[in-house]
């Protein structure tokens, strides 16, 4: 089943509006051929069975950034392995059998297809006794040339808690530009969050798309890497870095509900590039959900547990500077919370820049962080957050 999944890139200066596409390919609910999840024969919980991509191949078909090559990202193939290493890949129109290459991680493929004629526009790929064809998309990346890019998923967050995410950011880290995949979001349509992003002073670029494919639940039944199967936010990270964000002074990846803050170290896209090997690495600290205005936003959130092993996020973010010649390397992925196969030692943090996990600012799809909290002056404190 070959299907684009739909899209919009605002130049908010020249007020230009492109539409623009990703290539998702996915096999028929009625295949006989499906992605398994590890260990297949262990029980598992409904709720993890439901949510599993069982028939993706890929999210995205595009020329990479010196339109050689062709990149297509999709889930890790975990039992599809072999059908992938016996598929062909032929170029259209030319009908060019074109060679490819692999690249694996825990939770995303890249598969790259070399020695492409210039004129293809379309690839035939044969897997597993089928036929499908993706449209190769363009490339990106000049679009977000020198820009300071942030991007995120997101599914039925609030427009007052996106507006002032991506305004907040403007303000304090200079973000540009920004990339929002939404995942199905059935509270407003996609021109909503256009029009929210659109209205964010100092933002030159904002692309928004629809990505509404199975995001997965926690796989409780691993002891180690539980969140292997969020194949789409972890392959959305390598689109992102190579369709659209190789020449952008730095990238950025935070969800709604994180703010980062750097104290006047300067904004996080300068301390990625000034940092020695490209990434900027912040721990998190836990805003609990205790109102103390109604804004209707992050301000309305300023408490924090004063013991710190509580407040402590374990699960770090980082931003990137992806001009770095080690970024070039397919075999590098970038994920939630690290980015896999980094140059040695490419993790550094900055004294005093961490970003601030609001639980208020939840809708709580996934645990119920969001239940409002009473304030108790034995194990809370307030802080001073420059919103």
């Amino acid at each position: 089943m070959n299907k684009s999944s739909k899209g919009y890139l605002w130049n908010l200066r020249s007020g230009l509006k492109e539409e623009l596409a990703l290539s998702t390919l996915r096999l028929d609910q009625d295949s006989p051929v499906k992605r398994l999840p590890k260990h297949p024969n262990r029980a598992r919980p409904q709720q993890f069975l439901d949510s599993f991509d069982f028939t993706t191949l890929y999210y995205d078909c595009f020329w990479d950034q010196e339109q050689r090559d062709i990149l297509c990202v999709g889930p890790t193939p975990t039992n599809l392995r072999a059908h992938y290493k016996k598929a062909i890949y032929r170029a259209l129109p030319s009908g060019k059998i074109l060679k490819v290459k692999h690249f694996f991680s825990l939770s995303v493929m890249t598969s790259q297809l070399k020695d492409v004629p210039s004129d293809t526009v379309q690839v035939e790929m044969e897997f597993a006794g089928q036929v499908f064809v993706m449209d190769v998309q363009p490339n990106g990346c000049e679009h977000f040339k020198r820009e300071n890019l942030m991007f995120t998923l997101s599914k039925n967050n609030d427009l007052k808690w996106i507006r002032f995410w991506a305004d907040y950011h403007v303000r304090h880290q200079n973000v540009t530009s920004i990339v929002f995949f939404d995942n199905g979001s059935d509270q407003y349509e996609l021109n909503d969050l256009i029009d929210t992003l659109r209205s964010v002073k100092g933002l030159k670029k904002v692309l928004v798309a629809t990505m509404p494919y199975p995001y997965c639940a926690k796989d409780e039944i691993l002891k180690v890497n539980p969140y292997w199967a969020h194949f789409l936010q972890i392959a959305l990270m390598t689109i992102v870095l190579r369709r659209f964000g190789m020449r952008a002074n730095a990238i950025l990846n935070l969800d709604v509900d994180e703010l980062a803050n750097s104290n006047g170290a300067g904004d996080v896209f300068a301390l990625a590039e000034r940092s020695s090997l490209g990434i900027l690495a912040m721990k998190g600290i836990w805003v609990e959900p205790i109102a103390e205005s109604n804004s209707g936003d992050h301000r309305d959130f300023c408490t924090v547990a004063k013991d710190e092993k509580i407040s402590h996020c374990y699960a770090g973010k980082w931003a990137i500077d992806p001009k770095r010649k080690w970024f070039k390397k397919l075999k590098v992925f970038p994920y939630m919370h690290w980015i896999e196969n980094r140059a040695q030692l490419g993790r550094r943090y900055v004294e005093g820049v961490h970003f601030w996990h609001f639980k208020g600012i939840n809708t709580n799809w996934k645990l119920k962080r969001a239940k409002p909290m009473e304030y108790d002056p034995e194990i809370h404190e307030k802080r001073d957050i420059t919103f």
